[in-house]
């Protein structure tokens, strides 16, 4: 910035007009409205410094903070900015200025990779990941490895039924209905009730002073 208003001075101690030194200056990507703020600080002022700025120093983007959430970004880009912005303690807005114009970052979403075979991790269960809020900060897209800019997705992911029972003394073993098998009053009634509950429950309570208490899961 400094230089850009050097160079505008100099053009215009020779005697040159606004115009004419934004010609001059126009291929170093100096605006006409800087040449004319430049020209206008000059004269008003007798030197290109700025101006003495009013009121209190700004606190939320100070050069600490700005170091240490680029720290924070380089060493994780999956970043939500209200989640950082809550982590120092400073608005929202505050928090996607630094990210933009302090750090020049720009927020990218991730890409679905879609896998249309059966997925084989347990019990279907996938790493937690927010498509709505869920943003990755960098210069450009091609600096994202992609491992990070790519979230896969299953269309049939595999799933597992699982009862089990709970009680003040002990909890029951699990059991799992094997795949396809319709769970229909009969089968939840001999399978599940006469055959997993009722022998791990006389261990449980061999005064047989218990009650058993279904939750609202649908048995057909």
């Amino acid at each position: 910035m400094n230089s850009d208003r050097l160079i505008v001075q100099k053009y215009f101690q020779r005697g040159l007009t606004g115009g004419q030194v934004f010609r001059h200056v126009e291929q170093l990507g100096i605006t006409r409205n800087g040449v004319y703020r430049i020209i206008s600080r000059l004269c008003d002022t007798g030197s290109i410094q700025g101006r003495p700025r009013t009121g209190r120093p700004r606190t939320f983007r100070s050069k600490k903070r700005i170091k240490r959430i680029r720290e924070k970004i380089r060493r994780n880009p999956e970043r939500s900015a209200r989640k950082l912005a809550m982590e120092e303690d400073i608005d929202n807005r505050s928090m996607r200025g630094i990210l933009k114009i302090d750090l020049d970052l720009k927020p990218y979403k991730n890409v679905n990779c879609m896998d249309y075979r059966r997925s084989k991790r347990w019990l279907g269960l996938k790493d937690k990941y927010n498509r709505q809020n869920d943003r990755i900060y960098a210069l450009s897209i091609e600096d994202i490895p992609e491992n990070i800019r790519t979230v896969q997705r299953f269309q049939h992911s595999g799933s597992t039924i699982v009862w089990g029972a709970v009680s003040y003394n002990d909890k029951i073993p699990l059991k799992f209905i094997e795949q396809g098998v319709k769970i229909n009053p009969k089968h939840y009634q001999n399978e599940i009730l006469r055959s997993t509950l009722m022998p791990n429950i006389s261990t449980l309570y061999s005064d047989n002073q218990w009650i058993f208490q279904q939750d609202s899961a649908p048995c057909s």
